[in-house]
């Protein structure tokens, strides 16, 4: 959604050319059907026609300009009978007053908003109007069906000022049913994700670097922690695997150092030296997961800012009461958060005041999360204990047993004194005594001959 004020001056781009040739200058909107068509670039004059861009002849609406395909986008408003004779009526929006047809004043048209895909006019803001905000003395009139324009005068249906009363009674109160029990399951919830957190920095600590590394981009991708890592101060010095320098403490991030720690598969480790949190990031998720879960409860509110997109898109205009379009469009750009903010609501006070179908969604979206969490720590701590089990073998093979090793059967795996080999391991995992094995492994240097440490074989790559 776009607001007109927002296009009024935006450039004119050509994509084949990169040329900005044309500002917007107005608007060009069909009263009949309620339809934005296109935008003038020039009024003309005496002796040249006006010249307009026609709405589906644009190929994007960005934050900063209207891109086309090339100049030919633009041609002569005559080209268009339809715009043509817009533009011999000279509607002109601004100022006019916007009234019931049973007499109820609903303020004086200031700007309007439109789909920016299809042109539909979704709504106008207004000034005045017995719906004017206290503090800004401005209001939403979504658009009706039937918009009759005369010259001061608008007239909407009745049912237009019903669809601009935020509605308190209705929708909210029916939402209310359950409050309670739903507000001891948001409070379970909360428990669980901090108990979640509790867990994975725990096991963060204690893995080796491989599982710090899978854990981390289980949460945030390698593209995200180095958007972070750029330009950011190392908090502590970090060396290579093979104990070269990589990061003073002090430095300063630079893309080659991203593009070295991407070599050495350290991108997490440096993302956590300057001050990436991953715990952080975790409640980020949860908080934008509840947001997701809640977000209904902003239906029948009135938006007290407008909510933009970082393209310039408009989600919610200030005023507006809260509908399912506005719902799904605050989905699709990932701005549920910022629409419980606009209407008043944190995502816990959206949550204790969810009915209870909405409070089951809630109970079963907080255990999904919570079983994700889980699964991840579980995944975690399985790639950390195979870490560490990894790392005792690799210690243990060519060292001697302390014991005898037996399998289920009492045969003899290895003796006192001989070497632990890859079958060793095989054979002591297969029986399930490789803890055993592994606890008796010798590990003190041995004060024995050459000779007596020796393979009873010579080795296949030991030089003739």
């Amino acid at each position: 959604m776009r607001n007109g004020k927002g296009m009024l001056g935006k450039p004119v781009v050509a994509y084949d050319s990169g040329e900005e040739f044309r500002k917007i200058i107005d608007l060009i909107f069909d009263q009949k059907n309620n339809q934005l068509l296109g935008f003038l670039v020039d009024e003309g004059g005496w002796f040249s026609n006006a010249l307009v861009l026609p709405l589906k002849r644009i190929q994007a609406i960005g934050a900063d300009a209207v891109i086309v395909a090339s100049r030919d986008a633009i041609a002569p408003a005559n080209e268009f009978p339809e715009i043509q004779s817009i533009l011999a009526r000279d509607n002109i929006l601004k100022g006019t007053r916007i009234m019931t047809i049973d007499g109820r004043d609903l303020g004086t048209m200031e700007d309007l908003y439109f789909d920016d895909i299809t042109g539909a006019i979704e709504g106008y803001e207004v000034s005045g109007g017995i719906f004017a905000d206290a503090y800004s003395g401005r209001s939403f009139v979504p658009a009706p069906d039937t918009l009759k324009i005369g010259e001061d005068i608008a007239f909407v249906p009745a049912e237009t000022a019903a669809l601009m009363e935020e509605q308190v009674g209705g929708i909210r109160a029916a939402l209310q049913t359950a409050g309670g029990k739903v507000q001891e399951i948001a409070h379970t919830a909360s428990e669980k994700a901090q108990a979640a957190a509790q867990i994975t920095g725990a096991k963060f600590q204690e893995v080796t670097q491989s599982a710090n590394t899978k854990f981390t981009n289980s949460v945030l991708n390698s593209e995200e922690q180095e958007t972070f890592i750029l330009g950011k101060v190392a908090q502590k010095t970090i060396k290579t695997p093979d104990g070269g320098h990589f990061i003073q403490e002090g430095q300063i991030v630079h893309q080659e150092d991203i593009l070295v720690a991407r070599s050495y598969n350290m991108t997490d480790e440096l993302y956590h030296a300057t001050g990436g949190s991953i715990r952080d990031k975790l409640g980020e998720k949860f908080t934008d997961a509840v947001a997701n879960i809640s977000i209904e409860q902003t239906q029948g509110r009135r938006v007290n800012k407008m909510i933009l997109t970082p393209e310039g898109s408009v989600v919610a205009a200030e005023g507006q009461i809260v509908t399912p379009r506005v719902i799904e469009r605050a989905k699709t750009y990932h701005q549920e958060q910022a629409l419980l903010e606009s209407v008043g609501l944190t995502p816990v006070d959206a949550l204790k005041t969810t009915g209870s179908d909405v409070g089951q969604q809630v109970k079963e979206g907080a255990k999904g999360l919570w079983e994700q969490v889980k699964e991840t720590a579980s995944n975690l701590q399985e790639h950390g204990s195979q870490a560490i089990e990894d790392k005792r073998i690799n210690g243990a093979l060519g060292r001697p047993v302390t014991r005898v090793i037996l399998d289920r059967n009492d045969e003899v795996i290895l003796n006192v004194g001989e070497l632990i080999t890859h079958q060793a391991i095989a054979i002591s995992r297969q029986s399930d005594v490789l803890e055993i094995l592994l606890d008796s492994v010798y590990t003190e240097t041995p004060k024995l001959s050459l000779d007596e440490l020796r393979a009873p074989e010579p080795g296949r790559a030991a030089l003739s």
